[in-house]
């Protein structure tokens, strides 16, 4: 609820990104981690069919990033083993200088693992929350109408915890 996936989606389908990359894939990770499933998807995204021989599904992965800048997304991952994360991650060796993975996560040792540049969204503070709470709760009405809401739509973006999902 914190945002990181609205987030990863934004910069996503910005208009410079997509012209900027060459492949583009977005990957639902969740638990269990399986990499095959993942190569899978992967292939699916490209366009092309797949089997269930991992290794000639890796092998055909390697072959479609070689040489091209990609962006790919892997939300909400959970596995922190670090030689599963290397398997995969070898996977994308082959694309060009600038390729980018994004990588969404609520675990900070999963952040960490992955090596560089995370960013930590945080909850919102209590009077950005009641800003965000009144602009969908009124839907871009004059709050001035509804002046005797205001205390009880403060006491529930205060129970929103600063978290925008649940605030929207």
């Amino acid at each position: 609820g914190l945002g990181k996936t609205t987030f990863a989606k934004a910069v996503y389908n910005d208009e410079k990104v997509k012209n900027h990359f060459g492949l583009k894939a977005w990957i639902c990770v969740s638990e269990p981690y399986d990499i095959l499933r993942i190569t899978k998807e992967l292939l699916q995204e490209f366009g092309l069919m797949v089997d269930n021989n991992l290794n000639q599904l890796q092998v055909k992965l390697k072959e479609i990033l070689k040489g091209k800048k990609f962006l790919i997304v892997l939300d909400d991952v959970w596995n922190e083993n670090y030689k599963e994360w290397d398997d995969l991650r070898n996977l994308f060796v082959q694309g060009d200088v600038g390729s980018k993975i994004i990588v969404t996560t609520r675990k900070e040792s999963v952040a960490l693992m992955m090596g560089c540049g995370a960013i930590n969204v945080r909850t919102l503070s209590s009077e950005v929350s009641w800003a965000l709470f009144k602009r969908h709760s009124l839907e871009n009405r004059d709050p001035e109408e509804y002046s005797e809401f205001q205390e009880v739509g403060k006491q529930i973006a205060n129970k929103c915890k600063g978290l925008p999902l649940a605030l929207k």
